[in-house]
């Protein structure tokens, strides 16, 4: 993959940045990475560092908001670059839609070939707050909601973080202020010139099913490292892998079922019925 070839969402947690840009390679039938998706598959690969020792209580109902915005920027530099390593993996064609969090845009501007392969999502910080809140107590720790309450003055640091490295770097922002339908809109008007000039060739069944796989793994290992700790093996969206040209359906499977699927090597039913 060509980083030319990259289209890059940015923003903090609770700006749409998932949403937006997976409504993107959807419509125009690109790659898509999500960061996140990648969390559990990234830790072998990460530097030892002062967060991964700590215990749950030490990083959300201990420490400050300002040391817990030290240990996120610290960890999004080491895997970003993690990311660049991911991305050159892909496969040349068709483009990448790269969102995460962790995506600063002093991180991107470096490897920026043109401005407009850059997008960043801005919440309001109002909103953004009652929405994380909204999420409840964060699980093993001894007092989940002022965790909760920890992490979210964390992720609004971050997003300030995010308004000024942008404006600094004089990156392109959008206000997340009208639904999500018009975000969508808006982003697909910032990114058109990027996308036209992009590869476009695609064996989409094959990206889907990387995609899928990807979540896959990432959910697997998380529910591992909560061990003793047993998960409900919820359903998760996964990817149509039917291949067909703009297809935006979605697979509701549980873990379970799509490892099932994935060991009978019968792909049918991550497929949607034909009309």
């Amino acid at each position: 993959m060509d980083l030319a070839d990259v289209l890059w969402i940015g923003g903090p947690q609770a700006s749409g940045t998932s949403s937006v840009a997976r409504a993107l390679s959807r419509r125009f039938d690109l790659q898509l990475y999500n960061v996140d998706h990648r969390t559990w598959a990234h830790q072998p690969r990460m530097p030892r560092s002062e967060f991964a020792s700590l215990s749950m209580d030490e990083r959300w109902v201990d420490a400050t908001p300002a040391q817990m915005l030290d240990w996120f920027v610290s960890t999004s530099r080491h895997r970003f670059r993690l990311v660049l390593e991911d991305l050159r993996a892909l496969p040349d064609s068709p483009a990448a839609v790269v969102e995460g969090p962790q995506l600063f845009p002093t991180s991107v501007a470096a490897v920026l070939r043109s401005p407009d392969q850059a997008l960043f999502l801005l919440p309001d910080v109002d909103r953004q707050r009652e929405h994380l809140l909204a999420r409840g107590p964060i699980l093993r720790t001894s007092d989940g909601l002022r965790a909760r309450a920890n992490a979210t003055e964390r992720d609004l640091m971050i997003t300030r973080r995010f308004t000024y490295e942008a404006a600094d770097l004089q990156l392109c922002v959008l206000r997340v202020d009208a639904p999500l339908d018009e975000m969508i809109e808006r982003a697909v008007d910032h990114f058109r010139p990027v996308i036209e000039r992009a590869p476009r060739e695609a064996d989409l069944e094959s990206i889907r099913r990387f995609e899928n796989d990807v979540l896959a793994t990432q959910v697997r290992l998380y529910r591992e490292s909560l061990l003793p700790v047993v998960l409900e093996d919820a359903p998760l969206r996964f990817a149509c892998e039917c291949g067909a040209p703009g297809c935006a359906a979605d697979i509701e499977l549980t873990l379970e079922q799509y490892d099932a699927i994935s060991a009978a090597g019968d792909r049918s039913p991550l497929r949607r019925p034909t009309p």
